[in-house]
């Protein structure tokens, strides 16, 4: 049965933009490290991927050029440099997994088009609003959704075990937040439908995921954690390649300030059904709906991916699902413990969250990003040195 998967939807684009490249490069299937099952008309791609069905996808699909997007506003342009912001607020997807089409960024256009799918239902999609329930692995309140096929999660040793990271307060830069989807977006309101026309990309930063990703610095830095956000576009103009070049600009931050003890990696997610309902993942706590979060961590699997420091990123991650679970019960989806990389190799404590997804409302998901925050602030200080 043909279904998005929420747990595999970082890997897939990963993947499939690594089968197109290949082909159009001319690369030998064998060379990839997936199944191709053949190529069937106008060039598509049919693929295996992990748990996924095989299905069939066109690279034309997959691969956005900058020559085919629309401008945005001369003041949404990307700046040439990496914007950092603390305390502050800056006005401010992934190489994912099939989880949207790879569209330009919210635009006029658009949202003309959106008021005029409003009027007519072949415009509309449903959206299923639920708490996404805990599965998988467990101890405790704490639940993991295990990827991998050669690795077993001992939730009560990572629990144990202490993580490889040594905080400063009030000190050099401790935490780095960047995005490989910096574009990621969420709906205007709350809604039981959306409009299968517009994209939920943007690059207004005040809309995106920078936005949700602004409440957990100014915890940090409230707290004395001081914390780098980098709202770089990796995603924008091109789509494809976001997570090589947010590798590029991880390193160059880790360069620079080599105080950093952790990167997180800000993303949204996206869970669309067979029949194109979207899920949207919502708690309420404290009398307030909030975008219902899932960590991820990678792992090297089959040992192909250079990623020796898997375990410290999952001791972490563990970590903090466990306070955020004592925290805030409900907030959190089941941990998903990937056998994929996600440019986690480059420190410890790498970790990727995902805030609700493209039905969530900002508010939401922003809401979300406060509990985060002040949850990793409770974990970060067991690690406190002088």
């Amino acid at each position: 049965m043909r279904r998005y998967q929420s747990f595999s939807l970082h890997a897939a684009i990963d993947r499939v933009s690594r089968v197109v490249t290949a082909i159009t490069a001319g690369v030998t299937a064998a060379a990839l490290p997936l199944t191709v099952l053949g190529v069937g008309t106008v060039g598509a791609v049919i693929f295996r991927i992990s748990d996924w069905s095989a299905r069939t996808m066109t690279p034309a699909s997959l691969v956005v050029s900058a020559s085919d997007l629309p401008a945005p506003s001369t003041a949404l342009l990307p700046e040439a440099a990496a914007t950092e912001t603390s305390a502050q607020t800056e006005p401010t997807k992934q190489a994912s997994g099939g989880k949207e089409d790879e569209k330009a960024p919210q635009t006029d256009a658009d949202e003309k088009n959106e008021a005029q799918a409003e009027e007519s239902d072949s415009g509309k999609g449903k959206v299923m609003e639920k708490q996404i329930k805990n599965t998988g692995v467990s101890y405790g309140n704490v639940y993991v959704k295990d990827g991998n096929s050669n690795y077993d999660v001992d939730i009560r040793k990572a629990l144990g075990t202490a993580a490889t990271c040594k905080i400063k307060k009030n000190a050099g830069y401790q935490v780095l937040i960047v995005h490989t989807h910096t574009t990621e977006s969420y709906a205007d309101s709350a809604k039981s439908w959306y409009s299968k026309k517009v994209n939920p990309r943007t690059t207004d930063k005040s809309e995106s995921v920078v936005a949700v990703a602004d409440e957990i610095t100014k915890k940090l830095n409230a707290a004395g954690i001081k914390t780098l956000h980098i709202t770089t576009y990796h995603d924008y103009p091109e789509y494809t390649g976001a997570y090589n070049r947010a590798r590029e600009t991880i390193k160059k931050y880790l360069r620079q300030y080599p105080s950093i003890e952790m990167v997180i990696d800000v993303h949204r997610d996206a869970i669309t059904q067979d029949d194109g309902t979207k899920i949207k993942p919502t708690v309420t706590i404290d009398g307030k709906k909030a975008a219902q979060v899932m960590i991820i961590t990678g792992c090297d699997n089959e040992g192909k991916l250079d990623f020796d420091g898997w375990r410290q990123n999952l001791v972490m991650a563990v970590q903090l699902q466990k306070q955020l679970a004592d925290d805030h019960p409900g907030l959190m989806r089941p941990l998903y413990f990937a056998p994929f990389r996600y440019n986690m190799d480059l420190t410890p404590n790498s970790l990727l969250i995902e805030f609700g997804t493209d039905v969530n409302t900002l508010s939401e998901a922003r809401y979300s990003g406060r509990m985060v925050g002040e949850s990793l602030v409770k974990v970060l200080e067991q690690y406190q040195v002088s």
